[in-house]
C-alpha cells in the first residue's frame, strides 16, 4: 500500500524521525530532480535545489497541514527554490546532455529504427536549446502545465499570483518558444 507507506512516513517526519523524511525522499527524490533540471537547465544545479528543498522541509515541517498530500507541497518548494537559484546565480549551462535524457524519459518513442531515434534525439535536442532560452520563470510555467499536468489556477498558487497573470505567461512563453524552435 504506498498510500499507507506515505502516510506512515508523512507522520514521522512531522513527529521529528530522519527515517520518515528518508523515505519521502527515495520516494520524491526523482521526480523533484526532474522538476528542478528542466527549470534550471543544469542537473547538478537542480541536485543542490532540490537538497535544499528537502532541508526545507525538513525545517519547516511543522507548516505541512497533514489534509494534504506531500508531493504537491514539497514540488511547491523545489520550484520555488529552483526559481531562486535561476534568479542569484548567473552561469552557463554547458550540460544539454542532461535535458535531452529527462526529455527522452518522459516522452520516449520506443524504436527499433535507428534513423527515427537520431530524429528524436535531435528534435529532444532543439527543443532543449529552445527552453534554455527561456527565462527561469518561463521554463518553469511550462514545466508545471506540460510536465506535471497542473492547471492555469494551480500554477498561479504555487507562483504566487493571479490565474490571469499566469495564463498570459503561459500564452508568452508558448509563442516564444515557437519563434524559437521555427526560428533554428
Amino acid at each position: 500500500m504506498e498510500t499507507q507507506g506515505e502516510q506512515e512516513a508523512v507522520q514521522r517526519w512531522r513527529r521529528g524521525d530522519p527515517e520518515g523524511l528518508a523515505w519521502l525522499v527515495r520516494r520524491y527524490q526523482h521526480s523533484a530532480l526532474q522538476v528542478a533540471a528542466l527549470i534550471l537547465m543544469d542537473p547538478m544545479e537542480a541536485e543542490d535545489a532540490v537538497q535544499e528543498a528537502f532541508l526545507r522541509a525538513w525545517i519547516y515541517r511543522d507548516r505541512f497541514r497533514s489534509s494534504m498530500p506531500f508531493w504537491p507541497w514539497f514540488r511547491r518548494l523545489v520550484i520555488h527554490e529552483a526559481l531562486r537559484r535561476a534568479r542569484h546565480k548567473a552561469y552557463e549551462h554547458s550540460v544539454e546532455a542532461g535535458l535531452v535524457a529527462d526529455l527522452e524519459e518522459k516522452h520516449a518513442i520506443h524504436t527499433e529504427d535507428p534513423s527515427a531515434q537520431v530524429e528524436q534525439e535531435e528534435e529532444l535536442s532543439r527543443l532543449a536549446r529552445a527552453l534554455r532560452a527561456l527565462s527561469p520563470r518561463q521554463r518553469a510555467i511550462l514545466v508545471l502545465y506540460y510536465y506535471e499536468g497542473m492547471g492555469v489556477k494551480a500554477i498561479a498558487q504555487i507562483l504566487g499570483c493571479a490565474a490571469g497573470t499566469i495564463q498570459w505567461q503561459l500564452h508568452d512563453a508558448r509563442k516564444r518558444l515557437r519563434d524559437l524552435l521555427q526560428g533554428e
